[in-house]
């Protein structure tokens, strides 16, 4: 094995030093793998650190174990590079935890800032703000989205248009939907008006507005924005059709194919977004799965519901679930299926969580074993919802169950306490009316 010649360091170059040792970890190589078999772990570590300066041979060596050129190692800018920048990030997308896609967020973003590439640099600290937010670190989300819109102010329009779609969902996080939509529909209208109708940046603030329209009770707009997302969001597999362009493009650069490689990763980046919108897009499926509903369409609200149910239970989003259940159960009851809607309503009922979920599970269930002639089950399960409406201070739902239940015991010949039950749950309407009343006299 030849020795390194005693090349002097030079603290210009120092930026070599650290490409090497990134591109090597990047690959997964240490530090003998490197050397071998011309030059030794020593000289390897002494490059790295900058306290050694390459000869052209001993960088001709590195670059071809490195896969890249020479003139990409040395310059730090590599066509190819960029291209394995951007198929990490949509891996990123496709990680099966938060810590994984904060790390190749994080691996991305120091990569990127090193090869000047802004936008590269944005996506991975947009990746970042995501997760920050899962983490419920507002703070922090926002410094990376400062940073993001920094690097993106000359970018394309649609580019910009994704640090609209982070602004607005820290601004939902942080409890103001109404500005969210706002920041959303601004940008959604400007893409359209300025000819820059990018379909994956329509997709991602449609489904953001999908939210904003449900927080702010405009079930008509949440709707029809989920239904523009859901046009938009095409693949029906997207996780493989990810997977299958990230293999075309690693075999494209493999091969040395670098532009054909980049066309390859862009697709593998763009199903791999409606992978880590899949939660979102499952909210979009709720939303129009109910207006569907209210339309009189209940197969098409199953197979929205019952779509958005799985996806939901499947992202570790259990709270939505059960409110999709719930959603959905009373499809099932609609439909006659009292089997499938009871497994449903027992989950939403048994785990606890938000109580208005639960008294509409118990409604549900009420009903269900009124349809089985069982009257004493029916009224303790409506009951129990009375109950939940009237802790939770729902003023309209506590109503219309009062007058269901008045409704069924009349039907059940006992009008006497059909009327006592109507008299009781005015009072209980008009209580809960005084309560919420109060606090805004006095505001």
């Amino acid at each position: 094995m030849s020795r390194p010649e005693p090349d002097g360091a030079d603290p210009a170059t120092s930026g070599l030093g650290a490409r090497v040792q990134r591109l090597r970890t990047q690959r997964g190589l240490t530090q003998r793998a490197l050397a071998e078999p011309r030059y030794t772990a020593a000289y390897v570590s002494a490059v790295e650190s900058g306290r050694r300066v390459p000869s052209g041979d001993a960088v001709a060596h590195f670059a071809e174990r490195l896969g890249v050129t020479p003139s990409d190692l040395t310059t730090g800018r590599s066509p190819a590079e960029v291209v394995r920048l951007g198929l990490r990030l949509a891996e990123a997308d496709l990680a099966g935890s938060v810590d994984e896609t904060a790390a190749i967020c994080r691996e991305v973003a120091g990569a990127a800032a090193d090869l000047a590439e802004p936008v590269l640099e944005a996506r991975a600290r947009l990746g970042l703000a995501g997760v920050a937010l899962r983490r419920d670190e507002p703070g922090t989300a926002s410094a990376q989205l400062d940073r993001a819109e920094a690097l993106l102010a000359g970018a394309a329009p649609h580019v910009r248009a994704e640090v609209a779609a982070g602004r607005a969902g820290l601004a939902y996080h942080d409890g103001d939907p109404r500005y969210a939509r706002y920041l959303l529909t601004e940008a959604r209208d400007a893409l359209l008006r300025d000819g820059y109708p990018d379909p994956s940046a329509l997709l991602i603030l449609h489904a953001e507005l999908v939210r904003c329209h449900v927080a702010l009770g405009d079930e008509g707009a949440a709707a029809g924005a989920a239904t523009q997302a859901l046009a938009l969001a095409v693949l029906p597999a997207p996780a493989r059709v990810a997977g299958l362009h990230l293999s075309v493009a690693a075999s494209l650069l493999a091969s040395g194919r670098t532009a054909e490689a980049a066309v390859a990763a862009e697709q593998a980046r763009q199903a791999a977004r409606q992978v880590a919108l899949r939660w979102l897009l499952a909210c979009c499926h709720r939303a129009r799965g109910q207006g569907r509903r209210g339309a009189g369409d209940l197969a098409g609200a199953l197979a929205d519901l019952a779509g958005a149910h799985a996806v939901l239970v499947d992202a570790g989003q259990p709270a939505l679930a059960r409110e999709v259940g719930v959603e959905l159960a009373e499809v099932y009851h609609a439909l006659g299926q009292p089997g499938r809607a009871d497994a449903l309503l027992r989950d939403a009922v048994g785990l606890g969580g938000d109580p208005v979920v639960a008294a509409r599970a118990e409604r549900v269930r009420g009903l269900l074993r009124d349809d089985d002639g069982d009257r004493t089950g029916a009224e303790r399960h409506l009951r129990a919802a009375l109950a939940g409406y009237r802790a939770a201070g729902r003023r309209r739902e506590l109503a219309a169950v009062v007058l269901l239940l008045a409704d069924l015991m009349q039907g059940w010949g006992r009008p006497d306490d059909a009327l006592d039950l109507l008299r009781e749950g005015l009072h209980q309407v008009e209580q809960l009316g005084e309560r919420v009343a109060v606090p805004r006299a006095t505001a």
